[in-house]
């Protein structure tokens, strides 16, 4: 057994029951001489890993020792989260209590993705925050707080505070961003990810539901409200052409919206992270992750047909709420009736695939080009 770690290690792809070859030199497998075996998940992980390698086509040499650096990374890496202990091999002895011993292709992407989010979060906080741009403030610029869509709002604020103009100053225009319910609450877990984590998708939105609510950045109405917003001074926008012109600018960037896949990868990185680094230090780290964090081509999150009704009940409740607060509006309420877009290349709760995530996962391990260089500009 020890053998075929060290197969692993070398950067093998031999599946553990295909393994045959019990011949191997003692003095260069560094989990013999008494060192128990790494965990079931580790070991399918770096198997996993190996493949990506090798269909990658890197030239070998100078690649041997980082190689080998990772996989020692791999198989030392604890697996974070609920889930189960290392899992032992089946075949290998076993003292007949705790985890049953399980065949590592049989692992679930779960299991592995416990273990990818430990190397991955050790390479964000190893990487630290991208620097923030902060233009000269400008004295007669507009003012303004943002809230509302909170992937708008971050990406907007974000382009004027390099710009000079950074939110707040006195009595300014509160802009609330709004659009179709249900994509505002997929922006709002979606942003949430990658600043302080969340719950799954699914688990979240059956928080909200249950209790009949809207998350705060969710709800327009509330958001107005919580920063003291008087009917001169506000402006609720749902024609997103028009939001430049209402903060004090000709354009802004175009708004990149991350796939199902990153957002839940975010999500299984950022509690790692909170570990890792005060919980004020979060946020910045994971943004750093948003913006360099490579594109797989999967969609968004979507709420699923079975929230639909509350979804729509609840955006005709905000509806109601703003219509009679009398607040100046940039489009039209009934923009933010739900969409109810299809499920296609999600799962069946609107989110993304563990196999997804995995791919994903195992594709920034391999390709460290993310942590390289300035930060992606690639807007989608």
């Amino acid at each position: 057994m020890h053998g075929w770690v060290a197969h692993l290690r070398a950067g093998g792809t031999t599946p553990w029951l295909a393994w045959t070859d019990p011949s191997t030199d003692p003095g260069s497998d560094p989990t013999s001489g008494g060192r128990a075996l790494p965990g079931a998940q580790q070991l399918e992980l770096l198997r996993r890993i190996n493949l990506a390698l090798e269909s990658s086509a890197r030239p070998r040499g100078d690649h041997d020792h980082l190689r080998t650096r990772l996989a020692d990374r791999v198989l030392a890496a604890p697996a974070a989260g609920r889930g189960k202990a290392d899992l032992p091999l089946v075949g290998a002895a076993s003292g007949g209590f705790g985890a049953q011993p399980v065949d590592p292709a049989t692992v679930s992407a779960h299991e592995l993705l416990r273990v990818a989010s430990t190397l991955l979060a050790d390479d964000l906080v190893a990487l630290g925050p991208d620097p923030v741009r902060r233009g000269v403030p400008r004295p007669w610029r507009r003012r303004f707080r943002l809230v509302g869509d909170p992937v708008v709002a971050t990406a907007a604020r974000e382009h004027l505070l390099g710009r000079g103009r950074p939110e707040g100053g006195p009595r300014p225009f509160v802009v609330a961003v709004g659009g179709p319910l249900d994509e505002l609450l997929a922006h709002t877990w979606t942003q949430r990810c990658f600043e302080h984590g969340s719950r799954p998708w699914a688990d979240w939105l059956r928080f909200w539901r249950e209790r009949d609510q809207l998350p705060a950045r969710a709800d327009l109405d509330d958001s107005i409200h919580r920063w003291g917003g008087r009917r001169p001074y506000v402006r609720v926008v749902t024609d997103l052409a028009q939001l430049p012109e209402h903060l004090g600018v000709r354009r802004l960037p175009e708004v990149r919206v991350s796939g199902a896949d990153q957002a839940e990868l975010a999500r299984r990185i950022s509690a790692v992270v909170g570990i890792r680094v005060p919980v004020g230090e979060r946020p910045a780290l994971m943004r750093t992750l948003q913006k360099r964090m490579p594109d797989s081509g999967v969609a968004p999150v979507v709420v699923p047909p079975t929230e639909h009704d509350w979804v729509a009940s609840s955006a005709a409740r905000t509806t109601r709420a703003l219509t009679r607060a009398g607040y100046p509006v940039v489009g039209d309420l009934a923009d933010l009736a739900p969409r109810a877009p299809g499920l296609t290349g999600l799962s069946r709760h609107g989110g993304a695939d563990d196999r997804q995530v995995l791919d994903l996962a195992i594709r920034m391990i391999v390709d460290t080009g993310w942590r390289a260089g300035r930060e992606r500009s690639v807007e989608r």
